[in-house]
This record gives C-alpha cells, sequence and structure tokens, in this order.
C-alpha cells in the first residue's frame, strides 16, 4: 500500500505509514504556498494608483481604494503567518498600502 502522503511503499495491513506516520487510509492535501511579497506589492500599488486615480476619475479612485483595503487586511494577516526571512518589510509596505487605499478611497469620495 503507498502512503498518500509520502508515497512510501507500505505492506498491505499497515494502519500507519512507516516512514512519516500518516494515516493510511486519509487523504493528503499538501498546503496552499501564498506569495506574500507579491501581496504587498499588489497592495502598495493599489494604494498608490487609488490616490492617483482619485485625483482624475472619482469613481476610479474610490473603486481601486477599496480593493486595496480588502487586499491589505488579508496581505498584512498572510505575511504574519507565513513568516518569511523579510516579514518587517512586507508588513510595512502591506500596511502602507492600506494607508495610502484608504487615503484615495477618502479622496474619491471627497470629490465627487
Amino acid at each position: 500500500m503507498i502512503c498518500p502522503k509520502c508515497g512510501t511503499d507500505n505492506p498491505d495491513d499497515t494502519l500507519f505509514c512507516e516512514n512519516c506516520d500518516w494515516r493510511m487510509d486519509m487523504p493528503f492535501r499538501a498546503a496552499k504556498k501564498r506569495n506574500v511579497n507579491a501581496l504587498a506589492s499588489a497592495v502598495l500599488i493599489c494604494g498608490v494608483l487609488s490616490i492617483f486615480l482619485a485625483f482624475l476619475t472619482a469613481f476610479a479612485g474610490i473603486a481601486l481604494g477599496a480593493v486595496g483595503l480588502l487586499i491589505g487586511g488579508y496581505a498584512i494577516n498572510a505575511v504574519r503567518i507565513v513568516k518569511p526571512d523579510n516579514e518587517k518589510i512586507l508588513v510595512v509596505a502591506a500596511a502602507a498600502g492600506l494607508l495610502l487605499s484608504m487615503v484615495g478611497f477618502i479622496l474619491g469620495f471627497a470629490y465627487i
């Protein structure tokens, strides 16, 4: 019987894998890998663009600011969960993007 987690060949009557101790009758799903660098960069770009677009067309600034706010809240927590080597830089970038998105969102409503 092949282990669904590590692929080790075990005897047919085995309940747990001899190599990784995974229960043989349970399916294995690998953990999702999050690209937190791209997420933090996307929030920062959304924030800057929302401020720029708020001056040109208010509705685009509001829309992009709202997207930045949604992604920013997720990005800060994702960086803290994944804990990459450059965690502090990414948290600051995500927080700055979140703040800029908020400003762009508010500016968009101010220029309506």
